[in-house]
């Protein structure tokens, strides 16, 4: 297992967990969300792709709508 930091909140993985698989575990909808791993946006198409590793910190962001 691996320990990543979400949001200033530490979580525990599998080794191989791909950021949309990590996603969908912690409850987020990927298109409505923006995510950093250790303050680099990932660009969305490459959630799959990418793979967490140990003590990265991740950012999860959802627009805010106002007015």
């Amino acid at each position: 297992m691996i320990e990543v930091v979400l949001n200033g909140e530490g979580r525990t993985l599998p080794p191989t967990t791909s950021v949309a698989s990590a996603l969908q575990q912690w409850g987020y909808r990927c298109e409505q969300i923006a995510v950093a791993i250790n303050g680099e946006f990932v660009a969305r198409g490459e959630y799959a792709n990418t793979l967490l590793r140990a003590k990265d910190f991740v950012e999860v962001v959802a627009p805010v709508q106002g007015g």
